[in-house]
């Protein structure tokens, strides 16, 4: 059996170096970031807020949740965690899921796939969470 050995900060340490985050991985993290954040905005402050009632006052609120489980994915990707990908995948279908029952459904949300598909194929370069 294998002793485990702690830091002075009693974490455990590390067995071996992180895998190198592929710079593709850091510009679609860098983008998806910037364009997470413009997404926030525009949910306050576009047209799917004005002239609205009911329940699709909701919308902006839970655009907004849905987006910031969607930096909770990325985060878990720039750092090369396995639950990352795994993470950002089941954001991007829950976010055409609220998209599509609020009556917002834009076919470029679509493409959001893209990215979880490049992030998926660099999962064997991503370390568990211990």
């Amino acid at each position: 059996m294998t002793q485990v050995q702690y830091d002075q900060y009693g974490y455990k340490r590390k067995k071996g170096k992180k895998a190198p985050r592929p710079q593709l991985i850091t510009i679609l993290c860098v983008l998806l970031f910037v364009w997470g954040l413009g997404e926030i905005v525009y949910s306050y402050t576009g047209n799917t807020a004005l002239n609205k009632s009911g329940i699709d006052t909701l919308y902006p609120a839970v655009n907004a949740l849905m987006v910031v489980f969607s930096f909770v994915a990325l985060s878990g990707t720039w750092s090369m965690e396995k639950w990352g990908p795994v993470s950002f995948v089941i954001v991007v279908t829950l976010k055409l899921f609220v998209d599509l029952l609020f009556g917002h459904f834009n076919p470029i949300y679509l493409l959001g796939y893209i990215p979880a598909a490049i992030f998926l194929l660099a999962l064997k370069k991503m370390r568990r969470t211990d």
